[in-house]
């Protein structure tokens, strides 16, 4: 590795990120060709969409809300909070973005020579804003991507960054899920009535997640067959008029596939970094995964551990292919569901709590970012 000059993985990361800057980036900053009215089309078609994104977010509120305030003989305010566990609440989610910055201040700092934790902080930061606020939380790499670039990081090393950030996230909440699935079952028994239902949404939904590091490992040992199983796709979504242009998308699958591919096996050949991504990985799941739990020790709750921690990582595979931002509106509805089994009276107010800490914060910390940004660049213009 050298740190001044061009790395030995500038190779392999030359090929990463074309199709997701030629595509993802354009199409996050607004940035399309074509005739106006189908811009305006678009932006008419936003708006609608989060107008009603906003709607199903206050309605299935308002609707925990009315179920938790209207139960006779139960109180409806959060009287009597422990304080102590809002702080260890507090705790891990400082811990959760510490682990999460680190890991990119790791990257950066291997492949570029960079020491900056303002920049891994931002990066990784705002990658949760954008995965928050878009369908599916599919803008968070591609907004990284163009992040580093802007701070003169080369192309290659832009596009792989992001990608391995996500992939060793993905494997340490998988090796999470796996732990969970085979030795948490006995801390559920309190839920029986809602396990079965959230497991077999669990089990798809570590499926979905699971495809595309799967795909990825099996495109880099096992190419053609891979390669094959695009085609086939392709070929199917084109028959039913998904797909207008098949050889198009079958070279942008391909390309992104093969992205994804040189990234990992980049960072696979520092395996000692490798080794330390995953940890930081797990370290940041298991830390926003406790947060439920002290936040319902708060309020009087007398569940161990392990099972709110238990609980927590099936909701967060129950509703992996739900497609809203951030999962917003089935999150809470899961939550409460599944917690509501205990009968406990401050559902409602450990939802909101457990929300802010896992979605609403993100959303302001990135919001903030953007407000410093913009206010640090009109001070430097107005310096002589």
């Amino acid at each position: 590795m050298h740190r001044n000059g061009k790395s030995e993985n500038d190779g392999v990361y030359s090929r990463c990120g074309k199709v997701m800057e030629d595509t993802n980036i354009t199409t996050l900053l607004g940035v399309a060709d074509g005739d106006q009215t189908k811009e305006r089309r678009k932006k008419i078609r936003k708006r609608v969409f989060a107008i009603i994104f906003v709607l199903l977010n206050v309605s299935i509120i308002a609707a925990t809300a009315y179920i938790d305030f209207t139960k006779r003989g139960k109180p409806t305010a959060p009287l009597g909070i422990n304080m102590r566990f809002i702080i260890a609440a507090v705790g891990c989610y400082v811990v959760s973005i510490s682990a999460e910055s680190c890991k990119y201040f790791i990257m950066i700092r291997e492949f570029t020579g960079i020491s900056s934790f303002r920049m891994a902080f931002e990066v990784a930061l705002l990658g949760k804003y954008y995965d928050n606020i878009t369908p599916t939380g599919a803008g968070g790499q591609p907004f990284q991507v163009y992040y580093l670039k802007k701070k003169s990081i080369p192309t290659g090393t832009s596009a792989a960054l992001p990608i391995t950030g996500f992939l060793t996230l993905q494997i340490s909440f998988i090796l999470l899920a796996i732990v969970v699935f085979a030795f948490g079952t006995p801390y559920l028994h309190n839920v029986e009535d809602y396990t079965t239902a959230f497991k077999i949404s669990a089990y798809v939904g570590i499926l979905f997640y699971s495809f595309v590091p799967l795909m990825i490992i099996t495109f880099a040992i096992y190419p053609k067959p891979v390669e094959a199983v695009v085609r086939f796709f392709v070929m199917a979504l084109s028959r039913i008029r998904i797909i207008k242009d098949r050889e198009s998308m079958r070279k942008r699958a391909l390309a992104t596939l093969g992205e994804y591919r040189d990234g990992i096996v980049a960072i696979y050949k520092k395996k000692h970094m490798f080794l330390k991504l995953i940890g930081f990985g797990l370290a940041y799941q298991i830390s926003i995964c406790s947060i439920p739990f002290f936040v319902l020790r708060a309020f009087g709750s007398d569940l161990s551990y392990f099972t709110v921690f238990s609980m927590t990582v099936l909701i967060y595979f129950a509703v992996t292919y739900i497609p809203t931002p951030g999962n917003s509106g089935v999150m809470e509805a899961s939550f409460y569901a599944l917690f509501a089994t205990l009968n406990q009276s401050y559902l409602f107010w450990a939802m909101i709590i457990w929300r802010f800490f896992s979605y609403y914060s993100f959303l302001m910390i990135g919001g903030g970012i953007f407000a410093f940004g913009a206010i640090e660049t009109k001070l430097k213009a107005k310096r002589p």
